[in-house]
């Protein structure tokens, strides 16, 4: 097995260990009752952990190496629903650009893969037409209380945390973590700390920023 891909498969099994301990509480909060959004499910481990509540689980993921990995894996969990579509500030077809250590079917580096062509660790030459939907109208339109959004979706997340800031989508759902991507994507630094002045000025606490 060849460096990089040892490399990322540690740093994938911490970022997971680091996401189990924090989601803890929400384990003991979560129901049959409670709706989930995994945005950027990748290969499923956090999905199925939160499958384990009881609650149903939505699993938005594009890339098609990580979507298969993510069907298998939630095979068995008749509450998650895994959908092959990115999600964004607008429903559109758009390029998914992969890691730039990816030989095309090692699923660990596509925790990687952005549609972000500015992110350091991508090769925009090793692209893929994917579907996105607008996460904004998909909440507005589900009619219910999402009870928790887990929004990690590789530099996406600037648009779409403008369009909820910009809309109160904030006041649909309880609460919403987000990893956010400025240290690979260093022009997105300043629109996030616009983001967090403005989440300040309204009073928006539900939101929770780099919880990764």
């Amino acid at each position: 097995m060849r460096r990089a891909l040892i490399k990322r498969k540690i740093l994938n099994a911490g970022a997971i260990g680091i996401s189990y301990f924090k989601l803890i509480p929400d384990l003991f909060r979560l129901g049959g009752g409670s709706i989930v959004l995994d945005c950027g499910a990748n290969v499923g481990h956090i999905a199925k952990l939160f499958s384990l509540t009881g609650a149903t689980v939505i699993a938005f993921e594009p890339d098609p190496v990580a979507y298969q990995k993510l069907l298998h894996r939630c095979r068995s969990r008749k509450n998650i629903t895994c959908v092959r579509k990115g999600v964004w500030d607008k429903d559109a077809i758009i390029q998914l650009f992969s890691h730039e250590d990816s030989k095309g079917n090692e699923a660990s580096f596509t925790v990687g893969s952005s549609i972000i062509a500015g992110k350091i660790n991508i090769n925009t030459e090793k692209a893929q037409s994917i579907e996105v939907i607008d996460l904004v109208s998909y909440i507005q339109n589900s009619g219910k209380k999402i009870d928790l959004v887990k929004l990690d979706v590789e530099g996406a997340e600037i648009e779409i945390l403008k369009k909820v800031i910009a809309t109160d989508a904030y006041k649909l759902f309880d609460r919403m973590y987000v990893e956010t991507h400025e240290t690979k994507i260093p022009s997105q630094a300043k629109e996030l700390e616009w983001i967090k002045q403005e989440m300040k000025n309204r009073g928006i606490k539900n939101i929770k920023l780099n919880w990764v």
